[in-house]
């Protein structure tokens, strides 16, 4: 009965550490990536709104096998939507400079990214890719931030490299 006692108390300071301990982390969480590119701001904005063209250059979207892909139609502007068993990708907002996207997973995480097309010179433009993650008061969802950075950040950049790439061998 002693160590049934110790165990329980044990198990409760150990929850109210690591709820202590979590809550010093934010409930909200951005990523954001960059790469410079040299070619014209429409071509940049044809490829990121349009969800058909992410397969040539989207990490993420190749990463996973989707099975049971459908698009909108038409694939770009607000409201267009990629859909899969595995994923729904909406587009939320659509504009020249940015476009904003919401992530739906079957696993039921549920976030926001997109890209904003900024002009850093008069040859080059600047892409940025972001994510929005919002946690609840959870232990285990706000030490999680921890990992997030090392889990998306390498998938970013990949994404912002094949988009790079795309971008420069398309005519």
């Amino acid at each position: 009965m002693r160590i049934i006692k110790l165990l329980l108390i044990s198990a409760i300071v150990l929850f109210g550490v690591m709820t202590a301990l979590s809550l010093l982390f934010p409930s909200r969480l951005r990523l954001s990536r960059a790469v410079n590119i040299a070619v014209p701001r429409e071509k940049v904005y044809a490829a990121i709104g349009d969800l058909r063209q992410w397969e040539e250059w989207n990490a993420f979207i190749r990463a996973t096998p989707l099975t049971g892909k459908t698009y909108s139609s038409p694939a770009t502007g607000k409201g267009a939507y990629l859909h899969a068993d595995q994923l729904v990708l909406t587009l939320v907002t659509s504009a020249p400079d940015s476009v904003a996207l919401d992530w739906r997973l079957s696993t039921g995480k549920h976030f926001e990214g997109g890209y904003n097309i900024l002009q850093s010179g008069s040859d080059s433009i600047t892409i940025q890719s972001w994510f929005d993650f919002h946690f609840r008061w959870y232990p285990w969802e706000k030490l999680g931030i921890l990992v997030y950075d090392k889990q998306f950040g390498p998938l970013m950049e990949e994404s912002l490299a094949g988009l790079k790439q795309y971008l420069e061998k398309t005519p």
